[in-house]
Order: structure tokens, then sequence, then C-alpha cells
């Protein structure tokens, strides 16, 4: 059995390799189809997105929480069979009429797309809705088994085939297509063949079809679920529309507002979230992991375990935070050969930290069963993001989307920090030493905007000028977490220990770390 460290970092590999081919393989795109191609496949993507929730709604994650039940539970693991098949039923049914309805009703469909170039691949990537939400279910039911490495490695999977297919419907055998159709198309037969192999994998494991079981226990455990998700898929598709037609009335052509959207969506959100791929493991890991706390009454070690979560994540986002401020252009140069995408990175830095500690706080949340609350959060933090894309492209315009989504991260992590404090979750001991953490991101970035300067001085190459202030900027921020030690326990989280009981100087480390509450909660 894997320690939640072990896991963690299990998931962070798996993560890290799979995002680094996405990140690649985007930026691979990026220069061969051209930023308009992407953003038409992304606006188009949003709305598939949109359908999916729908089809696929809350049933993968009450599967998941099901089968780890019935797993606990001793004579009651053959019902799992049963479940399994009547989440299938279930989704497939109303997969089906989803796509029955949007071939029926095709042309008020149109409506939703802000190009109409986006309707014929819609409608190729249609089929693929089958597909995708099979894949769901038996992804939660791996998590639901504990079986991390099949959960994780079908994501890195699926990765590996979409470049493999993508490169293959790209290249002159299939020249009669164009971009846009070939790369809507690579991603359809994509799905398909994940879903054989997951089913062959689900098979050898020992997993069966029988009669099925739960579907009315399914269905109703996930309509809360599927109501936040789908507000979620129309708020996405809504960006996907509006954001690109506010561009249009300030000026711009179809064209230019698509190829707006594809930078900012296609490329720059692909470098600005690299760093969940670190953070994201923990919020993976932690789901489970605080509901048992929870459950047993261990309040000071869930609080330990959020503690040290926070603080890793705040260690992680500021430093990419303090690089992108001053590398972003050099960046986008780089890897996308568009300094609009990077000059988009840069003004956009500041999510960072916000939405890696948001989603951390939104999963803690959610295992301590305040679904509801994060609902409501949820909502009132959209908020934001939408009033910014409606209003703000006149005055800013792509960078609206920038402006509204630092506002919608922020508001989830402060409001979601509230609930957190009031259930006795979180108990106020990460202040200063993120307080001080945050204060690196000056000297770091400035150590990083001197190197830039040197390397730009002496006219060396891009990869250069953005490799040296890289490194500048990390090993400033090493420097700095040696030097002031604000959490002398990080390397806790990292190693685990050969002896059960620790030293009475990392107790006193940790007492130093994470001084004690004035005040016990109970």
């Amino acid at each position: 059995m894997r320690t939640f460290k072990q896991t963690t970092f299990l998931i962070m590999i798996f993560s890290i390799v799979t995002r680094l081919l996405s990140f690649f393989f985007k930026i691979y795109l990026s220069r061969r189809v051209g930023a308009e191609v992407l953003g038409l496949f992304q606006m188009t993507a949003s709305v598939f997105a949109l359908f999916c929730t729908i089809a696929g709604s809350g049933i993968p994650l009450i599967l998941s929480r099901k089968t780890a039940e019935l797993t606990a539970l001793k004579g009651r693991e053959k019902e799992l069979d049963g479940v399994m098949t009547g989440a299938i039923v279930l989704a497939v049914g109303i997969t089906m009429f989803l796509i029955g309805g949007a071939v029926l009703f095709r042309d008020k469909l149109t409506f939703v797309f802000s190009d109409g170039r986006c309707v014929k691949l819609f409608y190729l990537l249609l089929p693929a809705l089958l597909s995708t939400v099979v894949y769901q279910l038996l992804r939660g039911y791996f998590m639901g088994k504990a079986r991390y490495f099949d959960y994780s490695a079908t994501e890195l999977l699926e990765e590996v085939v979409k470049i493999v297919t993508c490169l293959t419907f790209l290249s002159n055998a299939f020249i009669v297509l164009s971009d846009s159709v070939a790369v809507t198309v690579a991603f359809t037969v994509t799905d398909y063949i994940v879903m054989a192999t997951l089913f062959a994998i689900y098979f050898i494991k020992g997993g069966r079809l029988s009669k099925p079981k739960g579907i009315k226990e399914l269905l109703k455990a996930g309509l809360p679920v599927t109501g936040m998700r789908v507000i979620a898929g129309v708020l996405t598709s809504f960006i996907a529309i509006a954001l690109p037609a506010a561009l249009v009335r300030t000026g711009l052509s179809s064209g230019e507002a698509a190829a707006e959207y594809g930078r900012a969506v296609g490329m720059a959100f692909s470098l600005l979230f690299a760093p969940l791929s670190l953070t994201g493991a923990l919020s993976v890991v932690i789901l489970p992991e605080a509901a048992a706390l929870a459950a047993t009454g261990k309040w000071d070690e869930l609080r330990n375990r959020v503690n040290q979560s926070l603080i890793f994540i705040f260690v992680i986002t500021i430093l990419f935070y303090a690089l992108f401020v001053v590398l972003g252009e050099t960046y986008g140069e780089l890897l996308f050969k568009d300094q609009k995408a990077g000059k988009f990175v840069t003004v956009s830095a500041g999510m960072v930290v916000p939405a890696a500690l948001a989603g951390l706080v939104n999963t803690t949340l959610n295992s301590l069963g305040e679904e509801k609350k994060v609902f409501s959060i949820f909502l009132l933090s959209s908020l934001f993001l939408v009033l910014s894309v409606l209003f703000l492209p006149r005055f800013i315009g792509i960078y609206a989307l920038s402006v509204g989504e630092c506002a919608f991260h922020l508001c989830e992590f402060v409001l979601g920090m509230i609930v957190l404090w009031k259930k006795r979750g979180y108990d106020g001991r990460i202040f200063k030493p993120a307080a001080l953490v945050m204060t690196f991101a000056f000297p770091t970035a400035l150590a990083a905007k001197l190197a830039l300067m040197l390397s730009s001085s002496l006219r060396l190459g891009v990869l250069f000028r953005a490799g040296i202030p890289t490194a500048f900027g990390c090993l400033t921020f090493a420097g700095l977490l040696l030097v002031f030690k604000p959490v002398p326990t990080l390397k806790t989280f990292f190693f685990r220990k050969k002896k059960q009981k620790a030293s009475s100087r990392d107790l006193n480390n940790v007492r130093r770390s994470f001084p004690p509450a004035k005040q016990s909660i109970r």
C-alpha cells in the first residue's frame, strides 16, 4: 500500500510527463497550423466539453466513491461489476440522447458558434462524445480501486496516442484534409483507441460486465455534481463565444479574433498552467486522505496535511510567477514564435498562484462534504469572469480574459479558505511562512531581469535569453529558501523518514515552522 507521499509523487511524475508532452505538442500545433486554426479548434472543443459534462455529469465521481466503498466492505466487492455496468448503461444512454438531439437540431445549434467554420468541426468531433464518457467512467473506477498507476498512465497514454494520430492526419498521406479537419478527426480517432485500450485493461484486471445495478442511485447522487459541472461547461463555452465576438466589435476581423483567442487559450494557458502539473497531484491524493482523517476525527493531522500542501504550492507557484512576469515574452518567442502569446503570459502571471491554491482548497472542501458551498463560491467567483469578458474587451482587448481569470481564482481561494477555516480544516499557521515566500518573488524577478538584460546586450539567441535568466532566477529563489528557511520541514513532504519517530531536532523544526494555534479547535 503506497503512502500519501508515494502516491503523490507517482501521480506527479505521470502528470509532469503528460503535461510536458501536451505542452510541446501544442507548440508544434501552433507552428504547424497557426493561431487561427488552433483558435477555431479551441472554440469547438469548449462547446464539445459542455456536451461531455452533460453526458458524463457526476457519474464518474460517484462511481469512484461507490467503488471505494464496495472494495472496503468485505463480501460486497462482487457488486462492483453490476455497478460499473449500470454506470456505463446510464452514461451511454444520456450520450446517445445528446448525439441524437444534436443531429436532429443541427440548424438550431449553429448560433452557439461565433465563427461558422466551427460547426463542421463540432460534428466531426461529436462521435467522440461516446468514447470520452466511457473513458471517464473507467478512470473513475481505477481511482476508486486505488489503482493510481492505471489512473495516471491512462492519461499519459491518451496524450501519446493523440500526438501520433495528429502527426498522421497532418502528414502528406491525408493532404486532402484541411488542417482544422485533420486535427479534429485525429482527436476523435484518439478517443476511440484509448477507450478500447482502457476496456482491455479493465477486463484483464478482473473487471466484468453483468446485470446493471444502482442506476437510480448513481443518477440521484450525481445530479448536484452535474449542476456545477454543467454551469462550468456553459461558462467555458460562453467565453469561447462571447470573447471573440467582443473582440470583433472592437474592430478585429473574425480571423484575427480567433487568432487572439487561440494565442491566449491554446498557447499562453498551456504555459501558465504548467505549475499545476506539479501541484495537481496533491489535489488528486488529498481527496480520499482528507475524507478519511475527518471521518476518524484526526483534525490535527488533517490541518498539518493541509498546511504542508498549501506551503508546497506557494513555493512552486511563486517561483513560476516571478519567472513569468519577467520572461513571459521571451518564453513566447522561444516556444511559440509568437511574442503576443508571451505578452499574455506576462500579463496573466498573477493567476498562477491563486489558481493552484484554489484547486487544493476546493478539493479539500469537497472531501469534507461541502460541495454545496464550493458550488456557491464557484457561482459568485464566476461573476467576475463573466463581467470581465462582457465589459473589458473594449478597453483592454484579449487581456480581459486575463483579468477575469485572475479575479475568478482569487475569489475562489479567499472564500474557500474562509469556509475551510470554519470547517476546522485550517488554523492559520502558514500565514508567516507564506508571506515570507511571497517576498522572494521580487529578488527572483530582479535576478532574472538583470540576466535577461545582460544576455540581450550580448545579442545571444532566444534559447540563451530564456535559459540563462531562468537559471539565475531559480538559483536566487533556491538560495533564498536555504538562507531564510521559511519552512524547514518542507523536506519532510518529499522524503519518507526511515524511523517511525522523528528526532528532537525535527520536532523543534516542526514547532518553529508551524507554531500551535493559541486556542485548540474542537
